[in-house]
């Protein structure tokens, strides 16, 4: 570390319950090619060995903070904010306790803040892994599923417009994978009141929707970040219930309100949605609560999508043939001749990293 009176990052590593990856994520930080930050670690009263892990690290490196709570706080977002909050560092790191990183993270994005002051977040190029940490694909694959039309932006790097950047793509998805691949200015962080503390899955779509009101966005096309997926991740849990797409809902209404996108589009966006809610419905868990608050949403997404109805038929019935042709042993091969008769309409998210 320089000898600068205060780091210039703060690496925030909020950790629930993820012992068997903690290990692979503080070294991924600790052996930054950049080593001008300070760590601060936080743990949600993990019932596993991570407060075990994390104390022998605190113990080892003096750069290294803890924080234990006492309670689960329920949400991932508290402990970004109450990490931003221990955080000295100019610019913030949230590696989230299941990823690692390239040891060049930070070499790449903190020279593009230090040189562009109206850049709040940068962000590199993401490889989603299993749980073992194979390489599985590169997230470019998803821009060219999401956004077939644009998808060749994302392979070099670019700075855009926040405002724009939100009207154009954030509208539609949250084209940042996940908070480990982002250094954000931590003034721009606390400038616009922190992350969503009460939400379930969406709280970083809504933090960056908010963030892009105020600054630019930078990218780096890079892979400089590994997005582990597993049964046990936060989104695979809040997908049980329909509150995430209340959620999102907002985000439309933030975006449309504050960066004034074409009409066309957000009723698109609205479309899009709809969708997801739809196929969401054969995954949530079913209760009275949920059968009111999806009903609710069903008239709400109606007024966007009037074809609902018959979108919904649709999605149910290939809902059955996904699960007879899986049943059957041929849900792979059918993916593959679908793919190959209509290029594009189905995304194959185990597909192996393609070269970049």
């Amino acid at each position: 570390m320089s000898n600068t009176l205060l780091p210039v990052v703060s690496v925030i590593i909020p950790n629930y319950n993820h012992a068997p990856f903690l290990k692979q994520r503080i070294e991924s930080v600790l052996n930054q090619s950049y080593d001008d930050l300070e760590v601060i670690i936080l743990d949600d009263c993990s019932p596993d060995s991570s407060r075990d892990i994390i104390q022998e690290y605190a113990e080892r490196y003096s750069r290294i903070r803890t924080h234990f709570n006492t309670e689960n706080s329920g949400s991932t977002f508290v402990q970004w904010n109450r990490g931003v909050e221990m955080a000295k560092g100019e610019y913030i790191w949230i590696a989230e306790s299941d990823d690692f990183a390239s040891p060049h993270l930070l070499e790449n994005l903190v020279p593009i803040l230090d040189q562009n002051p109206n850049v709040v977040l940068a962000y590199g190029q993401t490889c989603v892994v299993d749980e073992s940490g194979d390489e599985l694909r590169s997230y470019l694959e998803d821009y060219r599923f999401l956004f077939p039309a644009d998808a060749s932006r994302w392979e070099s790097d670019f700075i855009n417009e926040g405002k724009d950047e939100a009207s154009r793509f954030l509208l539609f998805h949250n084209t940042i994978p996940n908070a480990s691949a982002a250094l954000i200015r931590k003034s721009a962080y606390t400038g616009v009141g922190g992350a969503e503390p009460g939400w379930k899955l969406n709280g970083d779509w809504m933090f960056y929707a908010k963030l892009l009101m105020n600054g630019d966005l930078a990218y780096c096309a890079k892979t400089l970040n590994y997005f582990r997926t597993h049964p046990v991740t936060q989104r695979h849990r809040a997908n049980l219930t329909p509150v995430v797409y209340d959620e999102i809902l907002k985000i439309l209404a933030f975006i449309n309100h504050h960066a004034n996108p074409d009409t066309k589009r957000v009723r698109k966006a609205h479309r899009v949605v709809s969708g997801w809610w739809s196929g969401s419905l054969f995954r949530q868990r079913w209760d009275w609560k949920n059968a009111k608050h999806n009903l609710r949403l069903f008239f709400e997404f109606l007024y966007w999508k009037p074809w609902l109805p018959l979108s919904m038929l649709a999605t149910t019935f290939f809902y059955i043939l996904s699960n007879l042709t899986t049943w059957l042993g041929i849900k792979g091969e059918l993916r593959k001749l679908i793919n190959k008769l209509f290029p594009g309409a189905l995304f194959d998210p185990t597909q192996k990293k393609s070269n970049e």
